[in-house]
C-alpha cells in the first residue's frame, strides 16, 4: 500500500529528529571528551617542571643502554629492564617503555621536561579513551556514569606516582594499549572483521611489552565481552582465547631474555616485607591487611608516600583486627559480585575488575618485588571509582542512568564537585613533592618513618644533594652528619641492610675516617658479597693509603661483578698505571670510555698513559679530547705542582 504524501512527510520528520538527537549526542560526547582532556592536563601541568626522581635514574639518567639513544634500541630488546644500570640481568622485561625513553634521550638528552610532557599528554588521552570505552561498555547507562567516573579517575591523587614520575610510563603505556585492545576486541565481536582482531592482538602485545601486568586482562576481556555484548558464552570464550596469542608471544620473548637469569632471585625483606613472614599464616594475614590499606587509600588518599617497605607496615598474624576486617570486607565484595554477575550489574563488573587487576599485587598467589605501592592501584582504582559512581547515581539520581538523561540530581552534582575539588587539590600539591629526590624524600620520610628504604633514600639525598659539591667535596658537614644519622636509622630498622652500610662507609670516607669507612664496607660485603660499588669504594681508600696492590685486587673484583661499571674501570686503569702495568691500564681506560664516552677524566688519563708508553700522538689526541669535554678540569690537572 502506497504511503500518502502526509505519511512521507511525517516519516522524514521523525528521521530528521532522530538524526538531530544522534548528532546532539555525539556533539555532547565530543565536548565531554575535550573537558576530560583539558581537566586531566591542567591538574598535572605543574608536574612539567619536575626533574628526574627516584627510579628515573635507574631506567633513564643512569641507564647506559637508554643513554645510547637510537643506537641502544636493538640492545634494549635483547636485555632485561635494568641491565643497562646494574650490569647484570634482572627478572623484568619492558622493552617498549625503555625504547620510548631511548628515543626521548636521543632527541632531548638529559632533559626531563619532554618526558614529563609526554606522560601528562598520554594520561590525558588515556582518560578520554577510558570515557569512550566506558560509554560503549555500559551503553544503556547514559553519559553521566562514564563522565563522572572518568573525571574522578583522572583527578584521583593515588595516580600522582604514575603521572608525575617519568619511570611509570610503563603503567601509562600498558593501560593505553589495553584500552585500545579492548575497544577493537568489541569491534571484532560486533562486526567480525579480521582487521579489528589484528589491531586488538597487536595492541595487547604492545601492552605486554610495556609492562607484564597486562596479563590480568586475559580475565578482563571475557568480563567486558559478557557485559558489553549479547554474544553467547561459547563465542566469548573463543574470542578470549584468541587473546592468548599475544601473551604466548610475549612470554616466549621474555623467557628468551630473562630465562637465562641465574643466581639468587628471592625477594629481599627490605623490598617486600612479606619475605619476613615466618609462616603462611603471617604472610596471608599481612597480605590482607595490605589489601585493606589499598582499599582505604582509594577513599581517603592521605598521606601519600613513594615507599612503604619494611617496616612501615609490620608483619601481623590472624589475631590482628585490621587483617580480619579486611578479609571480611573483601570476601563480602567478592561473593556479592559473583552472586550478581548474571544480572550484569555494573556493581559486579566494577568489583570483579578491581579484584582481577589487583590480583598480581596482593602477594597472595605469588610474591612480587614489592609489598605495597601506590602505583599498583593505577588500573584497579578504576573499578572502585566506577562502583562508587554507580552507587551514587543509582540511589541519588536513578534517572541519570538512562540514555539521553539530562543533568543528574543536585546532590550528585555537589558530591562530584566536592570530590573533584578535594582530589584535584591533593593531586596538584602532591605533584610539587615529586619535584626532585631531595623534595620527595624530605616530604615522605615524615609519612613513612619506619621504612628502612625511606630513611636510606633521605640520607642519600642529604649527602648527594646538600652535603657535597659536584666533585664530591664536603661543603656542608652538618648535612653529612644528618645523612649518617638516617643511614644508621635505616640499618637499625633492618640490620642486614647492605646498602645502608655501604653509604655509611662512603660518608665516613668523606669525613676522612678511613678506619670506620673500611669497617662499614666490610659490613656491607658481609650481607652482600656481590656489591661491586663497595669493592670500588674500598679501592679508593687503599689507593689513597698507598696500598696499590690491595686497591688493584678490589678494583678487579668490582669490574668482575659489574662489567659495565665505568668508574671502576677508570679506577682500575689508574691503579694499573701507578703500578707500571701500562698495557692493562690502556685497556681499562678504553673500556671506561666505551661505556661512558663523555668521561673527560678517563680520556685525560688514557692520554697520559699513551705518553708514558711513548705514543705521544695518541696521547695528544686523548688529552685534546679531554680538553673539549672539560677544559677547566684539564687545565687544573696540567698545572705544575706548587
Amino acid at each position: 500500500m502506497k504511503k500518502s504524501r502526509k505519511d512521507k512527510i511525517r516519516h522524514f520528520k521523525k528521521e530528521e529528529q532522530a538524526n538531530t538527537s544522534v548528532n546532539k549526542g555525539y556533539g555532547r560526547m565530543r565536548v565531554f571528551a575535550l573537558v576530560i582532556f583539558a581537566f586531566s592536563f591542567i591538574i598535572y601541568a605543574n608536574s612539567l617542571k619536575n626533574g628526574y626522581v627516584l627510579d628515573d635514574f635507574s631506567v633513564i639518567k643512569e641507564h647506559l643502554t637508554v643513554k645510547k639513544g637510537f643506537d641502544g634500541i636493538k640492545e634494549i630488546w635483547k636485555t632485561t629492564y635494568r641491565y643497562g644500570y646494574w650490569g647484570h640481568p634482572d627478572d623484568l622485561y619492558r622493552p617498549l617503555t625503555l625504547t620510548v625513553f631511548a628515543i626521548q634521550w636521543e632527541l632531548w638528552p638529559d632533559n626531563p621536561f619532554p618526558a614529563h610532557l609526554f606522560n601528562v599528554l598520554l594520561y590525558s588521552i588515556l582518560c578520554v579513551l577510558l570515557f569512550f570505552l566506558l560509554k560503549r561498555i555500559f551503553k544503556e547507562a547514559g553519559l553521566w556514569l562514564p563522565l563522572i567516573t572518568t573525571l574522578i579517575f583522572a583527578a584521583h591523587p593515588i595516580h600522582t606516582e604514575v603521572v608525575a614520575n617519568i619511570k611509570s610510563l610503563d603503567e601509562l603505556l600498558c593501560l593505553f594499549f589495553l584500552l585500545i585492545s579492548t575497544w577493537y576486541l568489541l569491534d571484532y565481536a560486533e562486526k567480525k572483521k579480521t582487521k579489528h582482531l589484528v589491531i586488538a592482538l597487536l595492541s595487547y602485545l604492545l601492552a605486554f611489552f610495556s609492562k607484564e601486568s597486562a596479563i590480568t586482562f586475559l580475565a578482563v576481556f571475557p568480563l567486558v565481552l559478557f557485559f558489553a555484548t549479547d554474544a553467547p558464552r561459547r563465542k566469548i570464550i573463543t574470542m578470549s582465547l584468541l587473546m592468548l596469542i599475544p601473551a604466548v608471544i610475549f612470554l616466549t620473548a621474555r623467557q628468551k631474555v630473562v630465562g637465562s637469569v641465574t643466581g639468587d632471585t628471592s625477594v629481599s625483606v627490605v623490598d617486600n616485607l612479606l619475605s619476613a613472614a615466618k609462616n603462611t599464616s603471617e604472610r596471608t594475614a599481612t597480605a590482607f591487611k595490605i589489601m585493606g590499606i589499598y582499599l582505604v587509600k582509594q577513599f581517603y588518599p592521605h598521606p601519600l608516600a613513594c615507599d612503604y617497605s619494611y617496616n612501615q607496615i609490620p608483619i601481623v598474624n590472624w589475631s590482628d583486627f585490621k587483617a580480619l576486617l579486611s578479609f571480611a570486607v573483601h570476601a563480602f565484595l567478592a561473593v556479592f559480585a559473583v552472586w550478581n554477575i548474571r544480572k550484569k550489574t555494573i556493581w559486579s563488573f566494577a568489583i570483579l575488575f578491581y579484584f582481577i587487576t589487583l590480583s598480581l599485587y596482593t602477594n597472595l598467589v605469588f610474591q612480587i618485588g614489592s609489598s605495597f605501592g601506590e602505583r599498583f592501584l593505577f588500573v584497579p582504582s578504576l573499578g572502585i571509582v566506577l562502583a562508587v559512581c554507580w552507587l551514587m547515581l543509582r540511589y541519588l539520581s536513578p534517572s541519570s542512568l538512562t540514555p539521553g538523561a539530562k543533568f543528574p540530581a543536585s546532590p550528585v552534582i555537589w558530591i562530584t564537585a566536592i570530590i573533584l575539588v578535594l582530589f584535584s587539590g591533593k593531586t596538584i600539591i602532591r605533584n610539587t613533592e615529586w619535584l626532585d629526590n631531595a623534595t620527595l624524600y624530605e616530604a615522605d620520610v615524615l609519612k613513612s618513618p619506619e621504612s628502612a628504604h625511606m630513611r636510606y633514600y633521605y640520607g642519600l639525598s642529604l649527602m648527594k644533594e646538600k652535603a657535597i659539591d659536584e666533585n664530591g667535596k664536603v661543603i656542608k658537614p652538618e648535612f653529612l652528619d644528618s645523612a649518617i644519622t638516617q643511614f644508621e636509622i635505616a640499618a637499625k630498622i633492618y640490620p642486614p641492610y647492605a646498602d645502608a652500610y655501604d653509604q655509611l662507609g662512603l660518608a665516613w670516607f668523606r669525613k676522612k675516617d678511613y678506619e670506620k669507612s673500611i669497617f662499614y664496607y666490610q659490613k656491607t660485603l658481609e650481607f652482600n658479597p656481590t656489591k661491586a660499588i663497595t669493592y670500588s669504594n674500598m679501592g679508593s681508600i687503599y689507593f689513597e693509603a698507598g696500598q696499590y696492590d690491595k686497591a688493584l685486587e678490589v678494583y678487579r673484583k668490582a669490574v668482575e661483578l659489574n662489567p659495565i661499571f665505568s668508574d671502576a674501570w677508570m679506577n682500575l686503569g689508574s691503579t694499573l698505571g701507578t703500578l707500571g702495568m701500562l698495557k692493562e691500564s690502556e685497556n681499562a681506560f678504553l673500556k671506561c670510555i666505551e661505556l661512558k664516552p663523555d668521561n673527560a677524566l678517563a680520556h685525560y688519563y688514557l692520554g697520559v698513559t699513551y705518553n708514558s708508553m711513548g705514543d705521544t700522538i695518541k696521547g695528544s689526541q686523548y688529552i685534546g679530547r679531554a680538553s673539549q669535554l672539560n677544559p677547566q678540569m684539564v687545565q687544573q690537572l696540567m698545572k705544575p705542582p706548587k
